[in-house]
């Protein structure tokens, strides 16, 4: 590598978007890992090509240059550029493909400049893409064995129903089309969505699909204070959604985007803002008696989120093979096991 590109190479890498590895990835592994992201990715030379974004191979950064771009630590790192093939890529998805590979091989990501250690954050909501918005009547007879409700709560479902044990709110207007919840999850059916490269590899003919998201109860405004507290914008925006689903108010959507609204579902930014405010922590903590300044150890809280994200997708999972789905994490990663969305599976395992 000549002078110049090691002088270019940490602006580069700065701008990202850009997987920091903590051990040299096994190509099949990086192969493997953006299948999940795009079932059509495939190798290119050293690349390897998903969902109009190239993943570029393992460069070795010592401390001085990881200095620059702001990641602590002495031991050295592997950098994996992701680069636009052609066109940029939508809803920036090459952010989402950096992200989840550092997920999955216990790194950093970087873009913009803001390194980030995704396994920090309780792993979002897990979602299912389903082609079109199901009917009540396919949706309830799924739920009935997964949601468990004794009543319907009048202050924070005033529109809801309660059949089978499960919530049903139906919303049928803007954006969401229906709310299905209990006590600790709500499934929230939103339409309109572009299509993510792991759901245009199943449904090339779509131009939109609908999307299931799996979430933690008790999202409404109480996040915004988290959310201001951490620069988040996408996620107050939700958080005023779910307040007005909840009171029975209109969704705000902005004229002309009900199909191409920033916050979509399959938006990285917006899964990444909720992944940073959700109340996985706070929701698991208050399940065991682990309240806030309470007795409860980091260790615990860890668990009991990691357990309730497992939950999530555990969910998720039997949704989307009761109604011909695709379960992903938040970042749009597809899910074959609920221990799919924990940190690091991929860490340490190189495929043969």
């Amino acid at each position: 590598m000549g002078w110049l590109s090691n002088l270019l190479l940490p602006g580069r890498l700065r701008t990202g978007p850009t997987a920091l590895l903590p051990a040299r990835p096994d190509p099949k592994t990086l192969l493997a890992i953006a299948q999940l992201a795009d079932p059509e990715a495939r190798p290119d030379g050293d690349d390897v090509l998903a969902g109009g974004s190239r993943v570029q191979p393992p460069i070795e950064l010592g401390p001085d240059l990881l200095a620059k771009l702001g990641v602590p630590g002495e031991e050295p790192l592997w950098a994996c550029r992701i680069a636009a093939d052609g066109p940029l890529p939508v809803d920036f998805f090459d952010k989402s493909l950096a992200e989840g590979i550092a997920y999955r091989l216990g790194g950093w990501s970087v873009c913009q400049g803001e390194p980030v250690d995704p396994a920090e954050e309780d792993g979002g909501d897990p979602v299912v893409y389903l082609p079109a918005v199901p009917e009540p009547e396919e949706v309830l007879p799924v739920l009935a064995g997964l949601l468990h409700a004794d009543a319907v709560d009048g202050a924070r479902w005033p529109e809801g129903e309660l059949v089978d044990g499960v919530v049903h709110v139906p919303v049928r207007r803007g954006r969401v089309a229906d709310v299905y919840a209990d006590e600790d999850l709500v499934i929230t059916i939103e339409e309109g969505h572009r299509v993510p490269p792991v759901a245009q590899a199943r449904w090339p003919y779509l131009t939109e699909i609908a999307v299931a998201r799996v979430s933690p109860a008790g999202r409404t405004e109480e996040t915004r204070p988290a959310a201001e507290a951490t620069g988040g914008t996408e996620d107050t925006d939700d958080a005023d959604d779910t307040a007005a689903v909840a009171s029975g108010g209109e969704v705000p959507v902005a004229p002309g985007e009900e199909t191409a609204r920033p916050e979509d579902v399959d938006d990285p930014d917006a899964l990444e803002s909720d992944a940073a405010e959700a109340g996985a922590v706070e929701t698991g903590a208050a399940e065991t008696g682990v309240a806030e300044g309470g007795a409860g150890s980091g260790d615990d809280a860890v668990a009991v989120a990691r357990d309730a994200l497992v939950g999530r997708a555990a969910v998720a999972l039997e949704i989307a093979q009761r109604l011909q789905g695709i379960a992903a994490d938040s970042r749009g990663f597809q899910l074959a096991e609920p221990a799919d969305v924990l940190p690091g599976g991929y860490a340490g395992t190189p495929l043969a």
